[in-house]
């Protein structure tokens, strides 16, 4: 499972060497609970109510109520520059939910020695460790459900085109529609990045980035169709792919899981993202080279 070694050492490396860097105070902040209650009311919207209680399948400290996420002034690759921010919303991750937070000192990678999720493996066609799932039943007042997302990881940049690209799907009633935006896509670190599908991506990240993650998408929304006569089912998974280092993260905007129709026209415009992280990827057993 653990297949990337060298990760304490470099860490601590990375560490030293920002840690003259001059930075700005980070409100950014993660409450971390296992109560998926609490989770789903954090990112619960208009016309969507809950049915039963949610459930949780994750180890303790995996996931949490986040609050003032900020994505940090970004610049594209391919031009074009911005910055967003996220009052408050839920955050599911691979690792430990706390450690998104604070500048960024070389990605968060904490290996919680977790289960797989059958359905993210089959998603991402490779094993999976750490899965951290949050399922909510639920009945909707009109036919089109949206939410509004980011998907960072400390998988950017070093392993984009690998393996190790961490699974993540939002799962609505069986269906992943956590999909690079005009395409059928799953959104990963290989389908999202700086070369690829990059209007979507913020920029790897740097020490003054204000999130531990190697990378960011923009802000993205997700859509589905749903029944108004029935309980719907809604699961929001994440996994790590191939080994259990270097945690990923999805961050769920707070009243953002709305159904309407049509559509308000305030979501479309987070359509199109924000961008940020930056990666000093060295890490995994491979990249021990770096000590």
């Amino acid at each position: 499972m653990n297949q990337r070694l060298g990760h304490t050492a470099i860490t601590t490396i990375a560490i030293a060497a920002f840690s003259a860097v001059p930075s700005f105070a980070a409100s950014f902040t993660v409450n971390p609970t296992d109560n998926p209650t609490m989770l789903a009311q954090a990112i619960l919207g208009t016309g969507v109510t809950i049915v039963g209680t949610p459930t949780l399948g994750s180890q303790i400290g995996q996931s949490g109520i986040f609050m003032n996420f900020n994505s940090g002034p970004f610049t594209r690759t391919g031009g074009g520059s911005g910055q967003y921010t996220l009052s408050s919303g839920a955050i599911l991750t691979t690792g430990l939910a706390t450690a998104a937070t604070d500048m960024f000192i070389g990605g968060a990678s904490v290996d919680m020695s977790g289960s797989g999720d059958a359905q993210l493996s089959a998603l991402s066609g490779t094993s999976t460790f750490d899965a951290d799932v949050l399922t909510i039943q639920f009945t909707s007042a009109n036919p089109i459900l949206f939410l509004n997302y980011a998907f960072a990881s400390s998988e950017y940049p070093a392993f984009v085109g690998s393996t190790f690209g961490d699974a993540f799907g939002i799962f609505v009633n069986g269906t992943n529609v956590a999909l690079v935006p005009g395409t059928t896509s799953p959104v990963s670190i290989n389908s999202i990045n700086a070369n690829v599908n990059s209007a979507f991506f913020t920029q790897y990240s740097n020490p003054n980035t204000p999130f531990n993650y190697g990378g960011l998408t923009t802000l993205l929304t997700a859509r589905a169709n749903v029944s108004t006569t029935s309980v719907n089912t809604i699961r929001f998974g994440i996994a790590d792919s191939s080994d259990g280092n270097l945690d990923s993260a999805v961050l769920i905007q707070g009243g953002s899981l709305a159904s309407s129709v049509p559509e308000p026209a305030g979501a479309l415009l987070f359509a199109t993202g924000l961008i940020l992280f930056g990666a000093f990827a060295a890490r995994r057993g491979n990249a021990a080279t770096a000590s």
